[in-house]
């Protein structure tokens, strides 16, 4: 089958498609490219701006703590000196009702445990649920941390994760005398007087732990950002001021601005996405883009319905052949014009016909094969079953028929009992007026000749229960009830088609088709309607139940015959059944009683259900016994 790569009709779109993207994507192209270098640099400059004035906010902020907080300790200290008339815990407690966001004030001497000074802001504690224990405990987890700002160096970490997710920093400044003071505040001011909008600001220390972040989650869990690219790159550059456009570790694509505090040893960063600097262009580009697609699809529509009135006939014509070329001759075209398309349309239709009405004329399976170039000519020796059947007194039936009730009754017969034959596997060699000749494994094997074999014994089986479906409701001269034998044998046989170049059939040869056609006359005398040889036996064994009924000779050696009585599994069984569900016009009723878990399992129950007499077999040579016919050599 070839394969159309290119159709009529998708050829025309292609070329328009081109034309038309081609002008208008240059266009588009080049005023999303303009207009965006200036947005980028509008979009930098405001956000170089904005991360000034949050890095001014943040600086004022903490310069005020830092020196409020100092003022304090050194009026107290005053105070305790001179005996000033104010007590220091007034003066303490009107610093903190002036200073609500500052929850903790302390001189830490030397070693870093000692306190020279300690204040704390009780109402603050008690609003937030706070304790000194929980000060204590971060004392000692973030000693070390702590300790650098003895050596000069100012150090503020994120307290919050210490004090029940409380939004904390710790500022650790170096003081006289060997010692560091330690201010506890809230940072929620400072989120405040960043504001909202389309830029994120957020401050950093030196390690890139979050000090103030909009996400307060990101407080509460002590997050960090020493990971993302833009923060770990702005740590380690020398500049104060530090832009650059990157992605983060997801892939979007953002604008990054950082300003460094040296005194405070923090980072004030401003993140804006290039999603929403770019939000306007891009909402324009895609909807000149939408237009487009609108422009584009109409005139595609257009000259799709054009081709469409030469196409659409041609790939009918290209279903329909490839339907034939599968075997599948059941096409229905119907020519729509007078033109060429038209001709050969209705040339189509009338070679289909008469490969339908030709393929009832031959072998379905075998014509397949031919036509897959998968039947060569000449013989080849194969090991197959081969299968006869015949109804009883078929003579005497037909006499009392007229010639159409012969056709209809043997092509109601014929239905069923080929549908047993092709569900198996199984190749109709031949109709030979009443009887039936098959085989399995000649043309095409089941894995192997015990596969094959027992393929055929089912086959007779489902025969069995579709035969007595067929006799359900018969009776009388113009309606008879009818009994069949079926005879199987399995060897070597010659496979190949034999003819002259006028006419070819194929078929079996050889011994084994002809003693599986003597097989079958010995039905009749021992009351049975399925005999299989020795040879068939020696195959199917573990399968089926039998009976050995007599030896007979075939080429001068001596042959068990068996009548095969059901299946012996009863899984094999139900899979037989299941099989029959596909027959015409079965009665599973009736194919349950046949065959299966329910059939019969010994000759009695067999005959009996068959309505066969028990037969004498006292005096019975079967070697004497002559032939009906004679098919192969």
């Amino acid at each position: 089958m070839v394969k159309i790569t290119l159709p009529i009709g998708a050829k025309l779109v292609i070329i328009i498609t081109a034309v038309f993207f081609l002008s208008l994507g240059l266009i588009i192209f080049l005023v999303a490219f303009f207009v965006s270098s200036n947005i980028e640099k509008t979009a930098l400059s405001n956000n170089k701006s904005i991360n000034n004035m949050s890095s001014i906010t943040v600086e004022d902020k903490l310069s005020l703590i830092r020196s409020n907080s100092l003022f304090l300790m050194e009026n107290t200290s005053f105070n305790q000196e001179m005996r000033n008339s104010v007590p220091a815990e007034q003066i303490i407690e009107l610093f903190f009702s002036q200073n609500p966001d500052i929850a903790v004030i302390m001189n830490r001497g030397e070693t870093g445990n000692l306190s020279l000074f300690r204040a704390i802001n009780e109402r603050f504690f008690l609003l937030n649920a706070l304790s000194e224990e929980m000060l204590n405990k971060f004392l000692e987890t973030e000693f070390q941390a702590l300790n650098r700002s003895l050596i000069g160096e100012t150090i503020i970490i994120n307290a919050a994760p210490s004090f029940n997710g409380i939004p904390l920093l710790a500022m650790s400044l170096p003081a006289r005398d060997f010692s560091s003071v330690l201010i506890l505040f809230s940072s929620e001011s400072i989120t405040d007087a960043f504001g909202t909008g389309t830029n994120s600001t957020f401050v950093v220390n030196y390690l890139g732990d979050v000090l103030v972040h909009p996400d307060q989650d990101m407080i509460r869990n002590g997050a960090d950002m020493k990971d993302n690219p833009f923060i770990s790159e702005c740590i380690a550059s020398p500049n104060v001021v530090f832009e650059k456009r990157f992605k983060n570790k997801e892939g979007y694509d953002f604008f990054g601005v950082s300003q460094k505090l040296p005194r405070e040893n923090i980072i004030v960063v401003s993140f804006i996405s290039a999603d929403v600097v770019f939000e306007g262009i891009n909402l324009t580009t895609k909807r000149n883009i939408y237009f487009s697609f609108g422009v584009w699809f109409l005139a595609v529509l257009v000259f799709w319905f054009f081709s469409k009135s030469i196409s659409r006939p041609i790939e009918e014509l290209k279903t329909a052949a490839e339907r034939i070329a599968r075997g599948d001759y059941h096409i229905n075209l119907k020519s729509k014009s007078m033109d060429e398309t038209g001709i050969l349309t209705a040339s189509v239709q009338s070679m289909s016909n008469i490969l339908l009405n030709f393929e009832a004329f031959t072998n379905k399976h075998l014509a397949n094969l031919a036509r897959e170039g998968r039947l060569t000519t000449g013989g080849t020796y194969r090991n197959a079953t081969i299968f006869f059947s015949d109804i009883r007194s078929f003579t005497a039936i037909s006499e009392k028929l007229a010639p159409s009730e012969v056709v209809r009754f043997l092509n109601d017969y014929m239905e069923r009992m080929v549908s047993c034959i092709i569900l198996t596997g199984g190749t109709i060699d031949k109709f030979i007026g009443d009887a039936i000749m098959a085989h399995w494994g000649a043309v095409e094997s089941a894995g192997s000749a015990a596969a094959d074999a027992l393929c055929g014994v089912r086959a007779a089986l489902m025969m069995r229960a579709a035969l007595r479906c067929f006799n359900k409701n018969r009776g009388g001269v113009k309606n008879p009830v009818i009994n069949i034998g079926c005879g199987l044998n399995s060897g070597s046989v010659v496979a190949g088609q034999i003819g002259s170049d006028e006419r070819v059939v194929f078929t079996v040869i050889g011994k084994a088709v002809s003693f599986a056609d003597r097989a079958e006359t010995f039905n009749k005398p021992f009351s049975t309607d399925i005999l299989i040889t020795g040879y068939t036996w020696n195959l199917v064994k573990d399968h089926i139940i039998a009976e050995e009924m007599s030896t007979v000779t075939e080429d001068g050696k001596q042959v068990k015959i068996f009548a095969v009585i059901n299946m012996k599994n009863g899984e094999e069984g139900e899979r037989l059944l299941a099989d029959l569900k596909k027959v015409p016009k079965t009665d599973m009723e009736i194919c349950g009683k046949c065959v299966g878990p329910k059939g019969p399992r010994n000759i009695d129950e067999l005959r009996k259900l068959l309505g066969l007499p028990t037969p004498d077999l006292s005096g019975l040579n079967l070697d004497d016994e002559e032939k009906k016919y004679n098919v192969a050599s």
